[in-house]
């Protein structure tokens, strides 16, 4: 751990190395307010994972593996991203309408639960799609 990343640990869990290049009064400014926030540090590994992850690595670190897909697995990937897009958009207007909406005004535990069973379901059918290759 560098002295700097000792200096302002949160911000360096944020962002990672790139801590090193905000300026010190901003980095200041930052961990003070990430502080105020009073949530627990985040492990540093988390967010390499989460790094390796986002650069097109596969969920369990490996490099990804070239994949051809068949037109019918092709077709029902595409449904299923598409079907996962429209249950995200649903949910995320569930949210803006619990924090900004009256109680009448939003989506209820039912319907709510029911999103994310369709979006974990249509998750399975992606990686699904996926692992079966072109067969």
């Amino acid at each position: 751990m560098t002295s700097r990343t000792a200096i302002h640990p949160r911000l360096h869990a944020l962002i990672g190395g790139v801590a090193a290049e905000v300026p010190d009064d901003l980095a200041r400014e930052i961990e003070s307010a990430l502080n105020e926030q009073n949530l627990p540090l985040q492990s540093p590994a988390f967010f390499a994972c989460l790094n390796v992850i986002s650069r097109a690595d596969g969920d369990d670190g490996q490099p990804c593996n070239s994949l051809t897909l068949g037109a019918s697995n092709h077709a029902s990937l595409r449904r299923s991203m598409s079907g996962l897009s429209a249950v995200l958009d649903l949910l995320q207007a569930a949210d803006r309408s619990r924090n900004e909406g009256a109680p009448d005004e939003q989506l209820g535990a039912f319907h709510t639960d029911g999103l994310i069973v369709a979006a974990r379901q249509l998750v399975r059918e992606a990686h699904h799609c996926l692992s079966s290759g072109d067969a």
